[in-house]
């Protein structure tokens, strides 16, 4: 009688064990994708987000496309503005690229090797170009991914809880700051052209379904 009671206790601890291992996993699964509950690291400078981590590594894409870009924008280019241009962003780029490759391995963020298929894009559209071409199309294409960068560090900047982070994100609002005035310094860029920003909602006033 014993032997069976025993029995039974072990059974019911497995079935809990079980049960309670399932429901870890599911609740794993139903957290993943939700901000705050998975991927925070934590570290001696703050806890480290995956925004924290999305942002040096789209700093390191930013650095490996416009270093190589500027050092050929310097060489081939027909407008002294321009060839200056990208003379200093490419400069200010190889400094960035250290800070960013630094501050990776302080807090352990693989960074990739080559630019990504749109900035790829990019310099072939640029190298196909030639004279005045080459030197619109450069400025705009420079002009246009220093846009996107510069509200993903502003977002950043704002709201990590990490202090290296923080500070990335401020220096490189400065580099990216410096470098769309370079480039608009030229007169080259075609503001028409760029993407247009993001609608501001219901704070612009508008009540339709789409801005709630």
């Amino acid at each position: 009688l014993m032997q069976r009671r025993t029995s039974r206790t072990l059974s019911r601890a497995v079935i809990v064990a079980v049960i309670l291992a399932v429901g870890a996993t599911i609740w794993q699964s139903w957290t993943a994708g939700m901000p705050g509950m998975s991927g925070v690291v934590a570290t001696q400078w703050g806890p480290l987000s995956p925004a924290d981590r999305d942002l040096i590594v789209k700093v390191r894409l930013a650095c490996l496309w416009e270093m190589s870009t500027g050092q050929q924008v310097q060489q081939q280019a027909t407008n002294p503005a321009v060839k200056e241009a990208g003379r200093k962003i490419s400069a200010e780029h190889t400094d960035l690229d250290q800070k960013t490759r630094d501050i990776a391995d302080k807090l352990g963020v693989p960074l990739p090797a080559s630019p990504n298929a749109q900035q790829l894009g990019w310099m072939k559209e640029i190298a196909s170009k030639t004279g005045s071409d080459y030197d619109r199309t450069a400025v705009q294409r420079l002009r246009e991914a220093h846009g996107i960068v510069l509200p993903i560090l502003a977002e950043v900047r704002i709201s990590t809880r990490n202090d290296l982070v923080r500070q990335f994100a401020a220096d490189g609002t400065l580099y990216v700051t410096r470098h769309i005035g370079y480039l608009e310094s030229t007169g080259l860029v075609n503001y028409s052209a760029l993407p247009e920003p993001q609608s501001p909602g219901l704070l612009s006033g508008a009540a339709s379904w789409t801005d709630l």
